[in-house]
């Protein structure tokens, strides 16, 4: 199946033009919003950023998004997001992030509600087969409108390797579910998710993008873009190739690339407008800036990694440095995507399925991917580590934080 990605430039900061351009290109909203539709703005509004730091979405292409769908005289529009609810770290209020992205400022000039998707009605979506999630808690915002314009900032992500037009959906999940999806494994529980819930339209902020962990300025990668399709698994693949990431290294990419009916990678993807291989850029992978911190540990990928055990490997090397055990930890060598090519060790550890005729080789975490104790064992066997102590340590470090930041998920 052919789906059709635009790529359009910024230029002199005119966001609407590089947008009318981009949808021109990519088809337009004529064929989806009708005077009868309820159509949602949905950008990424994760944390309190400011705006055009390449971590959230730029106000401007929210206001430019938006005019274009008023344009359309749909029966309603709403901005509508749920920002980040902390697995390891502290959430955020959506109030506070929209007002400080400018993004409520651009809904008031424009008479457009904004909407608060932590604290919306839950809607329970049964997935039809679940790798790990049965059903998956909605806010109604999403489930009852009939246009879901997904506008995402393009960035790397530390447990998820990229996180564009679908993973910006994840807002759409209500409150502590986002906890839930975390704790039964994040990178399957998008796989599930993305299997009920799709935008219908995808316009990303490409203009600046991120890479590493967000940090502003220093993460932040100008490029100076607009990617919009009909089809947000395409426009992902593209955006992926664009920041210089396989797509399938991402988890919930690989797995849906391989439903029937979907785009198999970008040979099914007609590109138009701006050159894809004249913008793509090498971004730095959150992974490599999180792995800065832990210069004696060593991660051999091989080919067939697809990032899918980079979530619980985070978690488990997190906490058992936090656990005191930073000097056990030297000269650890971790093995995922089955590489045919390393240095033995006296620390090794094998994580994944994909790995699983290495097992001889070290301690094995087994799965696709595996669920994050089996990994902080298989890790804490190498080091010499006591399992128990860094869970308990864990699980302490986690209720705290969720304590501290409980009263702010539903403002």
């Amino acid at each position: 199946m052919t789906q059709r990605v635009s790529i359009t430039r910024v230029e002199n900061c005119d966001f609407d033009r590089a947008v009318a351009e981009a949808l021109d290109l990519a088809g337009g909203f004529a064929e989806l919003i009708k005077p009868d539709s309820r159509v949602v703005v949905k950008p990424n509004l994760n944390r309190p950023a400011p705006s055009g730091s390449g971590a959230v979405t730029d106000a401007r292409m929210t206001e430019a998004v938006t005019k274009a769908v008023l344009d359309m005289r749909p029966a309603s529009v709403v901005i509508a997001d749920g920002t980040s609810v902390g697995y390891d770290d502290g959430s955020f209020s959506t109030e506070d992030v929209f007002e400080v992205t400018g993004t409520f400022a651009v809904a008031q000039r424009l008479g457009v509600p904004c909407v608060f998707l932590n604290s919306d009605e839950a809607v329970t979506l049964r997935v039809p087969e679940p790798r790990v999630m049965e059903r998956v808690l909605v806010a109604r915002t999403i489930v009852e409108s009939d246009v879901v314009i997904s506008v995402p900032v393009l960035k790397t992500h530390p447990r998820t390797v990229l996180t564009n037009s679908l993973k910006n959906l994840f807002g759409a999940v209500v409150g502590i579910e986002k906890r839930t999806s975390h704790m039964l494994g994040i990178n399957e529980a998008l796989v599930d998710i993305f299997s009920v819930l799709r935008p219908a339209y995808s316009i990303v902020d490409a203009n600046v993008a991120s890479e590493g962990v967000w940090r502003v300025p220093e993460d932040s990668r100008v490029m100076g873009l607009v990617l919009a399709a009909k089809d947000a698994l395409a426009v992902d693949v593209v955006g992926s190739a664009l920041i210089g990431i396989d797509p399938h290294s991402v988890f919930y990419l690989r797995a849906m690339m391989e439903w029937a009916g979907e785009v198999h990678g970008l040979d099914d993807i007609e590109i138009v407008g701006e050159s894809l291989w004249d913008n793509a850029e090498r971004f730095k992978p959150s992974f490599d800036v999180f792995m800065e911190a832990f210069p004696d540990v060593t991660v051999v990928t091989g080919d067939e990694f697809c990032g899918g055990c980079i979530a619980e490997l985070l978690s488990a090397l997190k906490h058992l440095k936090q656990a005191g055990y930073e000097a056990e930890m030297k000269g650890l060598k971790i093995l995922v995507g089955n590489p045919t090519e390393f240095e033995p060790g006296d620390k090794m550890v094998v994580i994944g399925g994909c790995s699983e005729e290495l097992e001889d080789v070290g301690h094995v975490a087994s799965g696709c991917p595996p669920n994050e104790d089996d990994v902080l064992e298989a890790i804490c066997e190498a080091c010499g580590a006591e399992p128990s102590l860094v869970m308990s340590i864990r699980d302490e470090t986690r209720r705290k934080i969720w304590d501290s930041t409980r009263d702010v998920i539903t403002r």
